[in-house]
Order: C-alpha cells, then structure tokens, then sequence
C-alpha cells in the first residue's frame, strides 16, 4: 500500500468515525446546567451561616483565604461587602487564581458559602 493510500484510508477512517458519533461529541461538550442566581433560603439564616462557616473550613476556601476569612493567601473576606449573585458566580465558576468549586460542591453548599461570606461583611478587624 502507498504513502497516499494510507493517508486516504486515515481520512476517511477519520471521516467514517466524525460521523458516526456526532451524540457522543455532543455529550462530551455540554455546558453543565445553569445555576441558580437566587438562593434557595433566607442568607441570614443563623443555622444557614453556621453550614456555611463549616463548608468554608472544609474546603480550599478556608485554606486560601484563612479560616475566619482574613488576609492570607488570598485576599480578606472580612469587613468587605460583596454583590450575593457576584460571590455565587465568583465561588462556581472560579476566577484565576481562584478554581472553581461547581464541580466540588452542590448549589445548596455554594449558597451557604455566600451566606457565611455575607455575614463577615459586618466584622472588623
């Protein structure tokens, strides 16, 4: 077999194989769904902040910007006002060098998150 017979036979191996998957690449590059852009409950909640408190120390997020949310890694959470649907975003999606945590944590979790985060815009250092 020639060099261009390979090459031909490569292409339309190629081509037959593009074909007949087009439902399987499909799948492969779905967007996951939406999330959520209003919390399921009340951010205020007490039992609510304290889930999120908890969340926060369990993950990378404690590690990065301090257990209590102080300047560490990462830039402090304390004493800052933040928009709700900007730390749900910011917390799902990532921003580099922050990942994203969608992937890691339910949208219920990622609202507890925010939930905690708001109630440290009231702390001073």
């Amino acid at each position: 077999m020639g060099n261009r017979s390979v090459r031909v036979a490569a292409l339309a191996l190629l081509l037959a194989t593009i074909a007949m998957t087009p439902r399987a690449v499909g799948q492969a590059m779905r967007q996951p769904p939406p999330l959520p852009t209003t919390p399921p409950f009340d951010l205020s909640d007490p039992s609510i902040v304290d889930a999120g408190s908890h969340l926060f120390r369990q993950t990378c997020t404690g590690y990065c910007h301090g257990a209590e949310g102080r300047l560490s890694r990462a830039p402090a959470l304390r004493g800052r006002e933040f928009d709700t649907r900007f730390l749900f975003q910011r917390i799902a999606y990532g921003a580099p060098p922050m990942p994203a945590f969608q992937t890691l944590l339910n949208p219920e979790d990622i609202w507890k998150l925010v939930a905690y985060i708001k109630s440290l815009q009231s702390v001073k250092e």
